[in-house]
């Protein structure tokens, strides 16, 4: 049995970016969606100026999906903390199905 999750929950993504931003070797989170990959994104920001949701939520509560872009240091391999990541993300959504799409879009200090 899976749970159900309100994706459309603000409490949601900020719960998931502290989960994210707890993992060794994040750096950065970084808006969800680039500015230039979403044409109404950008228009909306460039009015209101409100900042682009760190973390992408869809799906219909009993399945979602999860999508998060990170800078990881140079520590730790970046596929060791996009997995780590990916697997907080899942853990603290419990038993949701979930996919969880984790980009890492930049590798430094």
């Amino acid at each position: 049995m899976t749970e159900h999750v309100e994706t459309d929950s603000p409490a949601l993504a900020d719960e998931l970016l502290g989960v994210v931003q707890a993992v060794d070797g994040v750096t950065t989170v970084y808006p969800a969606q680039p500015l230039w990959q979403s044409i109404a994104g950008a228009a909306v920001a460039a009015v209101t100026g409100e900042a682009q949701p760190l973390i992408g939520l869809s799906g219909n509560g009993d399945d979602v999906a999860v999508r998060v872009r990170i800078g990881v240091g140079i520590l730790r391999p970046a596929p060791e903390v996009a997995r780590e990541v990916a697997a907080a993300v899942r853990g603290h959504l419990g038993n949701a199905s979930a996919v969880v799409e984790i980009l890492v879009v930049k590798i430094g200090q």
